[in-house]
């Protein structure tokens, strides 16, 4: 799942690689890690998901507060819960710079 991409153009040779961690990176920043990425229009469309996201962590966080009594077995739910969507909405950002530069016509290659 944490494998890296290495985009090449077709014509001047050029490389971006994105590695493993750029699921972290993209996870924490989203839109603006799609964005520095060079994909300004894909912004909107990648924070929308951002929000989608934040609404289903906040409805989660919230939820669990007031179904589970202890403190501790909250705490843990949350260490479990924070890091897959972080990892997913990296996953997910990783996607759609993936196939963004496919449609560019680069070279998608896995790292």
């Amino acid at each position: 799942m944490f494998r890296g991409y290495r985009f090449e153009h077709p014509r001047n040779e050029t490389v971006v690689e994105v590695g493993g961690w750029s699921y972290l990176w993209a996870g924490l920043f989203g839109a603006f890690y799609v964005w520095q990425k060079g994909f300004g229009k894909l912004f909107l469309r990648a924070f929308a998901i951002n929000l989608a996201y934040g609404l289903f962590f906040a409805g989660f966080f919230f939820g669990t507060l007031t179904f589970i009594g202890s403190a501790l077995q909250w705490y843990g739910l949350q260490l479990v819960v924070i890091p897959i969507l972080i990892l997913a909405q990296g996953a997910t950002m990783l996607r759609m710079i993936r196939d963004a530069y496919r449609r560019r016509g680069w070279m998608v290659r896995q790292g």
